[in-house]
């Protein structure tokens, strides 16, 4: 009976004791799932997140290379808690990188600031330079605009020069035709009036009676009536008409007898060289004028 009292107990403590093993199975199961849970649940967190922040490990450490930061003093300066993912370098070394790389970049910006501000002030002036020499250059297009058209009205004021000088040479050809014209009338009439003159030149025959002398005749008998008009031309055969009437009426009278000789030679020269000279004054006269009124001619067409 003690056996099977001792069976009975041992099978009744048999189910207590498998139960708390089954519990605590259970229990360490559960927070074996929960820890998978969470790191499953941590590493795509932290996929994540190094994804994001990938970049910056290289960066920085490429920033303690650049500027030679030191690292720290002590190891317990470097706490383990980083909230950034992992640098392979301690946080303040970074930091410290991180300032010096600012502040060259800092300099580095206040130098091409610098830069940029000279060449900004540089290109004001050449822009100011710019509108100036734009400027000049519209007032040299009006200039060479005007240069231009007073060329074009000089070139039309040379060819009215031309043609007033061609007209002056067609005169001037015509003025020659008849200073050579005129000379060969003057030979002529030379020529005539020397064969004229020498009918009165020639000696009559000695007479016995009054003589008369050319000398008795008065100079101003042969000049010219000082009231005849000067435009009106003397005529030489009635100058010497006159001369032979006074020659006549001279050797009239109860005494009269012919003349011993006619007009002297010089008187009758003098008569010649008047005529001559007169034609001469009036031909030179007329010649003056023409160029006045040439150059008259081409004054006013400089000055149009």
């Amino acid at each position: 009976m003690a056996d099977n009292n001792s069976n009975a107990n041992r099978s009744a403590a048999r189910p207590t004791g498998t139960d708390d093993l089954a519990a605590e199975s259970r229990r360490r199961i559960d927070d074996i799932v929960a820890q998978v849970d969470a790191e499953m649940d941590r590493r795509p967190r932290h996929a994540e997140r190094a994804r994001y922040w990938g970049w910056l490990p290289q960066v920085i450490r490429g920033w303690i290379i650049a500027e030679r930061v030191p690292t720290p003093r002590y190891r317990s300066d470097a706490p383990t808690d980083h909230r950034l993912p992992p640098l392979g370098v301690p946080l303040e070394q970074a930091f410290a990188a991180h300032v010096a790389f600012s502040r060259r970049e800092a300099m580095r910006s206040g130098e091409l600031s610098n830069e940029v501000r000279v060449l900004r002030e540089k290109n004001d002036r050449l822009e100011r330079q710019n509108d100036r020499l734009e400027e000049r250059n519209d007032r040299l297009e009006a200039q060479v605009e005007t240069l231009r058209l007073q060329m074009s009205q000089l070139m039309t004021q040379h060819g009215q020069i031309v043609d007033v000088m061609q007209e002056h040479d067609v005169r001037i050809t015509e003025n020659r035709t008849d200073i050579t014209e005129t000379q060969a009338m003057v030979q002529a009439s030379d020529a005539m009036l020397n064969a004229w003159a020498a009918q009165f030149i020639e000696e009559p025959p000695q007479e016995d009676g009054p003589e008369f002398e050319a000398e008795d005749l008065e100079e101003e008998d042969f000049d010219e009536d000082p009231n005849e008009d000067p435009e009106e031309d003397d005529d030489e055969g009635d100058a010497a008409s006159d001369i032979s009437h006074k020659i006549s009426m001279a050797g009239r009278g109860p005494h009269a007898r012919p003349p011993r000789r006619t007009l002297d030679a010089a008187v009758i020269k003098m008569m010649v060289d008047r005529r001559v000279n007169k034609i001469l004054a009036e031909h030179e006269a007329n010649r003056l004028a023409s160029e006045t009124s040439g150059s008259n001619n081409g004054t006013n067409t400089r000055l149009t």
